[in-house]
């Protein structure tokens, strides 16, 4: 009898451990049908993510006894963090295209409560190495391909940081391979005792109109409006290695214009140091005497700063997707939003190319900008099709 996701009865033709991986997915995707992973990274967060996650330094070694190999036998290798996120994807180009479709690729969550049973899946939940067939998986979007996984931990504390998958047609799931998927994962285990990972710098996200958000390499929090204002006032007026802080007085001022909310924000704070325990620790946490973070903090609209200030213009748009903290009323945050679209700005208009004006202006706060669209007029190439769209944007 063959188990069909769809039709519980069927499941008690499953392997135990597929079986009560059903049961757990089933809480999870209710239409396995129709389900697909989510994309819970998009191409800036990834590239910000990879290069902070402790899996980047066994690549070299997992492209040598995995990736090469797999893509000669038109397969694909994926290595995703411990909360099933998928962060490279890499092998035979077809098998590539083919798995795009179920969106089998960089950024798309693949654990069981996204998608249901997968192997990177249920090695995640398992904690050991799994493998699934075609059919076997939970939902329909997977079935055209075979898996195996195991999963990487942190030789020194055990703890998990992510998984290694193979993934294709049948000789993904021969006998072969996953003895050649723990191989592999050992010797990147065996890499990164030579070279433990150093714990990756906290970052906030605070430009465009999403939520703030304060992230670790294991952990992506969303933050309230006040929060995410503490943290960028303590994050942009801290110097590495100091111990430069902000007093209650001083956030008092930056936060609501005045020094007597001292006590609002002083419980602001205590709430903060919660959260930080909560969800990031040990990464980061909040120090007082005055206020300030145990550890840098990397801050978009500081990059974006410092890359305009060096004359990095494409730099500074990749990172810049909106205002800074656009909800925001402090005054401390206020300065620094006007400061650094100004910045943009005139960097933009003074010397961009025409391709550097059209991602400006594709800016909400630039939709106005009358000089901002006669200038990209001027550079913008005659035979452009995005000479039209300008031209309607222009008023005379």
């Amino acid at each position: 009898m063959e188990a069909f996701s769809t039709e519980p009865k069927t499941w008690a033709a499953l392997p135990h451990a597929l079986r009560e991986s059903w049961l757990r997915s089933a809480g999870g995707v209710r239409d396995p049908i129709s389900a697909l992973p989510p994309i819970e990274l998009d191409e800036l967060q990834l590239r910000e993510y990879r290069r902070n996650h402790p899996l980047r330094l066994v690549l070299p070694v997992l492209q040598r006894l995995l990736i090469e190999p797999a893509a000669e036998a038109g397969l694909i290798v994926a290595i995703g963090d411990a909360a099933g996120r998928l962060l490279w994807v890499e092998g035979a180009r077809e098998t590539l295209r083919q798995a795009e479709r179920s969106a089998f690729q960089p950024g798309a969550n693949w654990s069981e409560r996204a998608i249901g049973t997968s192997a990177p899946g249920l090695a995640l939940a398992t904690g050991r190495g799994a493998q699934v067939h075609r059919e076997q998986h939970f939902s329909y979007t997977a079935h055209r391909f075979s898996c195996s996984a195991v999963p990487v931990r942190d030789p020194s504390t055990g703890a998990l940081l992510g998984v290694v998958d193979l993934t294709g047609d049948a000789q993904a799931v021969a006998v072969h391979s996953l003895p050649l998927l723990l191989a592999a994962v050992s010797a990147a285990e065996a890499e990164l005792r030579l070279h433990p990972a150093v714990p990756a710098q906290a970052t906030l996200t605070t430009l465009g109109a999403g939520p703030a958000v304060l992230g670790t390499f294991d952990a992506h929090q969303p933050l309230g409006l006040r929060h995410a204002e503490i943290l960028f006032l303590l994050g942009w007026h801290s110097e590495p290695g100091s111990e430069r802080g902000l007093t209650a007085e001083e956030l008092a001022v930056l936060l609501y214009g005045e020094a007597d909310h001292e006590v609002t924000v002083r419980a602001e704070l205590v709430r903060l140091r919660r959260l930080l325990a909560e969800h990031h620790s040990p990464s980061i946490d909040l120090l007082s005497r005055p206020y300030r973070l145990s550890a840098p903090l990397r801050v978009d609209a500081r990059d974006a700063h410092t890359a305009l200030t060096a004359g990095d213009r494409q730099g500074a748009l990749d990172l810049y997707r909106g205002q800074l903290l656009p909800g925001s009323e402090a005054p401390g945050v206020l300065r620094v939003r006007r400061e650094l679209s100004a910045l943009l700005r005139e960097a933009v208009l003074s010397d961009g190319s025409a391709e550097d004006l059209w991602r400006y202006l594709q800016l909400t706060e630039a939709a106005d900008d009358q000089d901002a669209v006669r200038t990209a007029l001027r550079v913008m190439p005659a035979y452009s099709p995005r000479r039209a769209v300008l031209v309607a944007r222009s008023t005379p």
